[in-house]
């Protein structure tokens, strides 16, 4: 993988399927549902926790901040403490950026003297059902202890799950979020230069900008995350399809939600669902739009899903959803 700098914006969705499942639960413990409509939704901290759960994973050389830490008395760490690990850069903008999940998507770090709000490459919708016919329904558990000492009989308890769900998180990905810090960081350091009297052929530090590498791993991460995290409650989520829509280098062209162009259609009787991209193509296939995409690519896995589109437009590729990059 390269560490070349992606310089390139990208627009895309992912889409997480849940059968009897809990995908995202609430405070009561249920699958999270509008109460505009009934309707399923999902928010982006799931989704990302379990991206970052799968680089952690899979990626130990990476450096992940947002997780879930414990000291050597297993009680989980501040902010702070998990900040004060990492090893120490000449700011805390270089020291936030040695962590991959910060270089993707961004922190809020407020403490004294490290007060810093990064707005973060990759954003992340909240997600909404393709499917809307799911319903919620509740199993009673048993558990093998008792509530307190001395009771003498076992806890009962509930888990809820969605019969089924198919959520949609658009994303878009600006590198430039990032890389526009470079110029504040390049100031402030020739300030320091001049009042210092350095030598001229000192190399200025670089920031840890978004890397080829970093949406490899990105991509890796998306595509898989959700089918890697097999937990009891998300045993039955799974990866469904993935979209990714490159632009120019140089373009400023913006896209819509991805979530109003594509039909989904469950399958019955045995068949395979799929996913009308008819719409989206079409839209993408426009010349004013065309011209300004670099690459689209469609990943989802041919065995378990019909992704169908009218190919108008050469720079489709489609790959297999669980294909490793």
């Amino acid at each position: 993988m390269s560490n070349t700098e992606f310089n390139n914006r990208v627009y895309g969705c992912v889409v997480v399927k849940a059968i009897n499942a809990n995908y995202n639960a609430d405070f009561n413990g249920l699958p999270r549902r509008l109460k505009s409509d009934g309707s399923f939704y999902a928010t982006d901290k799931s989704f990302k926790w379990l991206v970052r759960n799968y680089i952690k994973k899979n990626y130990e050389k990476e450096k992940v901040l947002f997780t879930k830490q414990y000291d050597e008395n297993f009680s989980v760490l501040t902010l702070k403490q998990a900040y004060s690990k990492l090893e120490q850069k000449e700011n805390t903008l270089m020291t936030l950026l040695e962590c991959i999940d910060v270089r993707l998507f961004g922190a809020t770090l407020a403490d004294a003297g490290n007060s810093l709000s990064l707005h973060g490459v990759v954003q992340v919708n909240h997600a909404t059902d393709l499917f809307h016919k799911g319903k919620v329904y509740t199993d009673e558990i048993l558990s093998p202890f008792a509530t307190k000492e001395g009771d003498g009989n076992n806890t009962i308890g509930a888990m809820s799950k969605a019969t089924e769900a198919h959520y949609i998180h658009n994303f878009s990905i600006n590198p430039k979020n990032l890389s526009s810090w470079e110029n504040v960081i390049n100031k402030e350091q020739k300030t320091k230069k001049e009042k210092s009297l350095l030598d001229e052929e000192e190399k200025e530090s670089k920031l840890k900008l978004l890397s080829q590498n970093d949406i490899t791993i990105l991509k890796n991460s998306f595509n898989n995350a959700a089918t890697f995290y097999d937990s009891h409650s998300k045993s039955g989520v799974e990866n469904e399809l993935s979209i990714y829509v490159t632009l120019n280098e140089n373009s400023i062209l913006t896209l819509p939600n991805f979530t109003q162009f594509i039909k989904f259609t469950k399958g019955e009787n045995g068949d395979k669902n799929s996913f009308d991209l008819s719409d989206l193509i079409s839209y993408l296939s426009k010349e004013n739009i065309a011209k300004e995409i670099a690459s689209i690519d469609i990943y989802s896995i041919d065995e378990l899903t019909n992704v169908t589109y009218d190919n108008q437009n050469l720079k489709i590729q489609k790959f297999d959803l669980s294909q490793i990059l």
